[in-house]
């Protein structure tokens, strides 16, 4: 929902246009810049020129048409029943409206008699008084002081007292069941409050719109009645205050008083949105008030007399007759919308009206420079910047003449003015021409508001009668709506209550003048029309022929079609600005007329004009800001600044310069801007909801801004964007004659011309698509407030909630799509939450708004309107038939769904199948060219960008499956964990048996997904199905899989992650499990060779041994390049394993070397060659154990380095402390080992050395006689060998058996060698017998020989002649 049939680009443009347009809007000049005030700095007047006065006729060249700005729509006489009273009528008799329930009341003596005076009916009356009624008024009560029944307060005021009186009105059901009004008044018999006057008789009764109550009395004092809904401690609860004393006068004795000149009140008018009140008083004073908001803050500003506004009109005017000005009949209050800055108008009994303002001139003109154009709160007193208490007052600023007074006047002036009527522009006055009849006068602006100075057209009407009051006709729509579209199509009407009875005129506007024009000359193609287009301004005509063609109440009738077809006739063509006349650019939809009496809206008039005018430059930019059309799209593509928002608040309005524009827009084209401005400028910066989250737009309002937006929807429909810029010429454009007179080429012109109405056609088309769109949002808006609009934000996340506070409405038609989406979301849960049928409301959404609601969401919530139902279905087939329709419904319907939360309604309810094929889906609809599958099949090519964004796509609607996944795993794993958290207070084995069935059927449904994703071909499917097993490590279960696509996927992982142990170790298993015994001994290789912490030496032993293990499996085959890596994997076993004990050496010297500690942590992280570990590790750290298995190892064939290291191992074994014992066990028993190991490895066992060197340690250690051979013996070598180094040792005679203190040590080893040999004859192969015995026999010859030469060797030489004798006898 977050796409709307609107790109956010197009949408911006148009409300950037719009916004320009509503800006130039409100840049038009208004009463203070029409009277000349703000140009001159002072005071001004008008109406002494021709200009001032016109006729609705020289809009049309012509007075031929009898254009009408005054008509009279009812004439109402006085009840009957009313006028039989009028028989007893004994001193007094008085009349008036009440207007606000649309009545008219007459009072005979002390009864009044009401009745509606439209349709003269509904006659009530109130008998309950004594005496005469003086005055009568109708107030709205305030909030909560009274019942809600009570709608309205009569008062009525007598001699004595004030009397006031409920009003209600009967209500009663409708068909639905709802209360409705049914028009009938009805007075409450009891007063609610009864006040004395104190002996003051009250004139006049006025109220505000929140129930305040001024009273005007013939003392001339205003008083309030101030009125509560219980009473106070300190006070009653209700009261009258007296405004106009002070304290002082309560001081002042009474008798003073007499002497005291007294003014009585005549006329209260009350500014409700300025908090306003004004007074006129008998005397033609005028004082103004400022109410507060209560009684205590109500403070007077000033007064000034009839002599002061008689002088300074005097001083503005001095060729008039001065009387002309005093008289003051009526004031009327000026609403801001008619003027910010002038507040009241007042008219004399001679017709002259008089503008006041309550702050200073220079006050305004700040005003005039800081806020122009706009009234930031007009609720509020209308104080400026830097506006002091002494800048408020009344004060006199322009003085307006009344028709009559021009040079060629034709109408007579007006005389003895006594009321008066003054709405948007237009004065009413009645003057009494004749004795018992009135005249009316209207003298209105309106049909001229486009016009840079104060221009007025008069009418005048006869009445039947005196006029006794007049007011304006309440329009229960009208006096509500801000709709200015509403209000420039709806006429106001006023009511004349005179002693005939009641007299209802209407007040025309331009697009009645238009109106009457077309049906006049019975269509648009007649001059007068052309001619209103022009005085009028085109862009403000084609605005009012708009009006026109899209009112509901013309919907298909003539007037509808002639002012559409005057709307495209009239309407101007576009242009680019930089081919006109530079010295006439500001000329663009000016008047050009030769006509020297049609004053044209940016004519000048003549220098001595009586309307203040503002100097030629102020006009030349005024009219170049207000008429030419801007173009933003081109303008955004030369400055950033002119495509910044305009906001009211934050930003400055900042207007594009013409320079900068190289577009002029036909009037077409800027009157359904200004009307789409016009239309949405109520809501446009307003928040659309309140802090308590209740929609600012009501219903009402909503209903009317969606009915508007809907007309011009069906009339850009039925008149599309081409019909609308087509080129029509008419002879009076003025572009063309400016692009005529530079004598351009044909050509040349024909392709300006067709640019520029490509350009027009881009704005229009955005605006078209921004109506559509607006459309839809604001048909989405009038079903949210009808559906409790408070109660559906609570639905909202808090997050959504503050958007929602900070988005305005043009956020909301803008750029905010995202808040409808949630809206609706909320809208629909509320009806799911409900248990409602969501079919209704939907069908609606797709109906009135199908880009915000499409299709696929239509979709969504029917399927969770049916996966709901199938949560509670307790049939296994009927849920799954529910299951089966909803699949099949999301089917059709993707990929636009809302994927996730469909997904996450099918998970709720076990439906994992139907997540598995719905992705596959949405993912090969988006993609059907297959075009991610082809990126991934081509290793992923960092160039092909397109292939990547369909990768991503496709990947991303796969997370689905993957969160799927997690939801079934974590399932079982939290309710392991409650398993666990209840197993600490008391073990249940049920709950153990129910968990373990729990994992299992977890681990069933994980397969059977698996294996359902695994049978779509989209390898990528296959991915997202690996990376989840292999995130949550389950490997078995990853190994189990036999897809192809898995070992393409280990593979990748690996290249991508080369230093990631646990995927190349997946990577050789899945290899080995499925026959590639190769590419597992090479990988087991690799990951054997890689340097790293994360697999120890023991690892890397095992990684070979499986590597060779997989060569020499039969499936690999027996070809020489296998042979040749099976015997590399062999080597680097081999010498893996030497590393190990090197490893395990120096592992032993950590304890007493610190540099052992690195070595050893080296010794793990990789594997080295011979060469490394012999001179990186054995001969550094003196392993000779080490030294010597890596020379084994290496074949390496240097006996001095072998016997130099057997030499210290010998040495290190007798080292250190302990008895010769001791130590001759540890040598022995390390000598034992080494033989174990090396005793068949030929070069690395040099046995002469070692029995050379065992038994010179045992002579240094003084060990037993024959301890080595024994030793030796023991170690199984080979006898003969050992006869054989022993008989080359005796045969050296060496000197240094004497020198280690025993001479005959090597002869007894000897002795004992032969002794051994002798004692195990038996063991001897036959064969070698007599050879073996034979080599004893020498050596005991060898050694009886040495010890002849010697003394002292009886003993020995007795030993070896009784051994010499029994060799013989083994030999015998």
């Amino acid at each position: 929902m977050n796409n709307t049939g609107s790109p956010p680009d197009v949408l911006q443009t148009a409300g950037n246009m719009l916004e320009c347009y509503d800006f130039q809007d409100r840049q038009k000049p208004e009463l203070l810049e029409l009277t000349g005030i703000s140009q001159h700095g002072r005071a001004t007047m008008s109406g002494l020129n021709d200009y001032d006065y016109q006729t609705l006729g020289q809009l049309t060249s012509g007075d031929s048409h009898n254009l009408q700005q005054l008509r009279t729509l009812t004439k109402c006489g006085i009840p009957n029943e009313v006028l039989e009273h009028f028989k007893h009528i004994k001193c007094h008799c008085i009349m008036g409206l009440l207007p606000d329930i649309g009545r008219a009341w007459l009072t005979i003596d002390s009864d009044i008699y009401i009745w509606t005076y439209e349709e003269t009916r509904d006659v009530a009356y109130y008998d309950g008084l004594s005496h005469l009624i003086l005055s009568v008024g109708l107030i709205k009560p305030k909030a909560g002081v009274l019942i809600n029944d009570v709608k309205y307060l009569l008062l009525l005021t007598t001699p004595i007292e004030v009397i006031v009186l409920g009003v209600t009105f009967e209500e009663q059901k409708d068909s639905r069941g709802c209360t409705v009004k049914s028009g009938r008044m009805q007075l409450l018999n009891k007063p609610l409050f009864v006040l004395s006057t104190d002996n003051v008789t009250i004139n006049v009764i006025e109220g505000t719109k929140d129930g305040r109550i001024f009273l005007g009395g013939r003392d001339g004092c205003l008083y309030e009645i101030d009125y509560h809904s219980e009473s106070s401690w300190f006070g009653k609860r209700c009261k009258k205050i007296n405004h106009s004393q002070g304290l002082v006068s309560y001081i002042v004795p009474s008798f003073l008083k007499v002497f005291s000149e007294v003014d009585p009140i005549e006329k209260i008018v009350i500014d409700n949105r300025r908090s306003l009140l004004y007074i006129l008083t008998e005397k033609s004073s005028i004082e103004a008030w400022h109410i507060g908001a209560n009684s205590t803050s109500m403070r007077r500003l000033s007064k000034i007399t009839q002599n002061d506004i008689a002088c300074q009109a005097v001083n503005l005017i001095k060729t008039v007759d001065p009387s002309i000005f005093k008289s003051v009949k009526a004031i009327c209050p000026l609403s801001p919308d008619s003027s910010n800055f002038l507040h009241l108008v007042a008219v004399t009994q001679c017709g002259v009206r008089l503008y006041f303002s309550t702050s200073r001139l220079n006050v305004q003109q700040q005003n005039v420079s800081d806020n122009y154009g706009y009234n930031n709160n007009p609720n509020q007193l209308s104080m400026g910047q830097g506006e002091t208490e002494t800048s408020r007052g009344i004060f006199l600023l322009h003085v307006r003449l009344p028709p009559g007074y021009t040079p060629n006047a034709t109408t007579n002036k007006p005389k003895q003015v006594h009321a008066a009527y003054y709405s948007e522009g237009t004065m009413l006055m009645v003057t009494t021409q004749q004795q018992e009849q009135d005249l009316l006068w209207s003298i209105s602006s309106s049909p001229f508001s486009n016009f840079s100075y104060l221009v007025e057209s008069t009418a005048l009407e006869n009445l039947d009668g005196i006029v006794w009051s007049i007011s304006d006709v309440k329009d229960a729509i009208l006096d509500n709506t801000s709709s200015l579209l509403y209000n420039a199509r709806t006429s106001r009407r006023v009511i004349l209550l005179t002693n005939q009875g009641t007299h209802i005129v209407e007040l025309m506007k331009s697009v009645h003048i238009l109106q009457q024009l077309l049906i006049s000359c019975k269509g648009p193609h007649n001059e007068a029309v052309k001619m209103f287009f022009q005085t009028q301004n085109e862009r403000e005509a084609c605005f009012t022929a708009l009006l026109l063609a899209t009112s509901d109440l013309l919907n298909g009738s003539d007037i509808a079609l002639w002012a559409t077809q005057a709307f495209m006739l009239y309407g101007g063509e576009p242009c680019y600005q930089h081919y006109l006349n530079s010295t006439n650019r500001n000329l663009h939809n000016s008047t050009i007329s030769t006509n020297p009496g049609l004053a044209g809206r940016d004519r000048m008039p003549p220098m001595f004009m009586s309307t203040p005018m503002p100097n030629a430059a102020n006009i030349g930019a005024m009219s170049s800001q207000y008429n030419q059309a801007i173009s933003p799209i081109s303008a955004a593509q030369t400055t950033h600044h002119q495509q910044q928002h305009f906001t009211q608040k934050q930003q400055q309005h900042s207007m594009p310069s013409n320079e900068n524009s190289p577009i002029i827009y036909s009037a077409k084209h800027d009157g359904l801007f200004l009307f789409v401005s016009r239309m949405l400028r109520s809501i446009w910066q307003s928040h659309c909801v309140d802090e308590n989250m209740c929609s600012k737009l009501s219903l009402s309002d909503c209903s009317m801004l969606l009915s508007e937006l809907r007309a011009l929807r069906s009339f850009l429909d039925k008149h599309s964007v081409h019909d609308i810029s087509v080129t029509r010429r008419m002879p009076y454009d003025s572009h063309l004659a400016l692009m005529n007179s530079t004598q351009m080429p044909l050509n040349e012109h024909r392709n300006i011309a067709e640019q520029a109405q490509i350009e027009e056609k881009r704005s229009l088309s955005a605006l078209n698509q921004f109506i559509k769109h607006a459309c839809e949002v604001m048909s989405l808006w009038s079903i949210l407030i009808d559906h409790q609009f408070p109660l559906l934000c609570q639905q909202l996340s808090p997050e959504h909630q503050k958007m929602l506070r900070c988005c305005t409405f043009r956020d909301l038609l803008i750029a905010r799509s995202e808040v409808c989406a949630f809206l609706i979301i909320a809208l629909i849960n509320l009806y799911l939450k409900d248990k409602a049928d969501v079919a209704e409301l939907s069908a609606c959404l797709r109906r009135l708004c199908p880009n915000l609601y499409r299709y696929e969401d239509e979709v969504t919530y029917k399927a969770t309107e049916i996966l709901m139902s199938a949560k509670s279905c307790k049939s296994a087939a009927d849920k799954q038939q529910k299951l089966a329709i909803t699949l099949r419904m999301c089917l059709e319907a993707a990929p636009t769904l809302p994927l996730h939360s469909i997904c996450q309604q099918f998970i709720s309810v076990d439906f994992f199948e139907g997540v598995v094929e719905l992705v596959a889906t949405c993912a090969s609809k988006t993609d059907p060219e297959e075009i991610g599958i082809h990126y991934y099949n081509n290793n992923e090519p960092a160039e092909d960008h397109e292939g990547y964004a369909c990768f991503v796509t496709r990947m991303n609607y796969y997370k689905e499956v993957q969160i799927m996944l997690d939801y079934v795993y974590n399932t079982v794993r939290n309710s392991k964990c409650d398993q666990d958290q209840s197993g600490l207070f008391q073990p249940n084995y049920d709950e153990k048996e129910d968990q373990n069935d729990m994992e299992n059927r977890s681990k069933q449904i994980i397969k059977k997904i698996t294996n359902q994703a695994l049978r779509k071909k989209d390898p990528l499917m296959h991915v997202s199905i690996y990376e989840w097993l292999l995130t949550h490590e389950m490997n078995s279960e990853l190994l189990d899989l036999t897809e192809p696509s898995l070992g393409e996927f280990l593979r990748r992982s690996v290249s991508r992650n080369p230093e990631n142990v646990k995927l190349i170790d997946l990577l050789w298993k899945y290899y080995e499990k499925n026959g590639h015994h190769h590419q597992a001994a090479k990988i087991l290789d690799n990951l054997a060779m890689t340097r790293t912490e994360n697999i120890s030496l023991d690892v890397r032993i095992d990684y070979l041994v499986r590597a060779v293990m997989c060569m020499r499996n039969e499936t690999v085959g027996s070809s020489v390049t296998n042979g040749i890596f099976l015997k590399e994997l062999e080597d680097k076993l081999e010498i893996a394993r030497v590393q190990k004990s090197v490893l395990a050496a120096m592992s032993l010297l950590l304890p007493t070397n610190e540099a052992a500690r690195q070595a050893v942590k080296d010794l793990n992280i990789a594997l080295y060659d011979i060469t490394q570990l012999y001179q990186n590790f054995a001969e550094p750290f003196n392993l000779w154990e080490c030294q010597l298995s890596i020379l084994n190892c290496s074949n390496h064939n240097d006996p001095l380095l072998i016997e130099s290291v057997w030499g210290n191992i010998i040495n290190s074994s007798v080292e250190g402390p302990g008895t010769a014992q001791e130590r001759s066990v540890k040598l022995f028993t390390k000598i034992e080992l080494l033989v174990r190991e090396f005793g068949e490895s030929g070069p690395c066992f040099p046995f002469a050395f070692l029995i050379r060197e065992l038994e010179i340690k045992a002579c240094q250690l003084h060990l037993p006689e024959g301890t080595v051979p024994e030793k030796l013996f023991a170690m199984k070598l080979d006898i003969e060998l050992l006869l054989e180094y022993y008989s080359r040792m005796i045969s050296m005679n060496e000197r240094i058996w004497a020198n280690e203190g025993n001479e005959w040590h090597l002869i007894q080893s000897a002795i004992r060698v032969v002794t051994l040999l002798a004692d195990n004859a038996q063991a001897i192969w036959y064969r070698s017998k007599r050879r073996i015995l034979g080599k004893a026999q020498d050596i005991v010859a060898a050694c009886l020989n040495i010890c002849y030469q010697k003394p002292d060797t009886n003993r020995l030489q007795h030993s070896l002649k009784e051994l010499q004798c029994r060799l013989q006898r083994l030999l015998g």
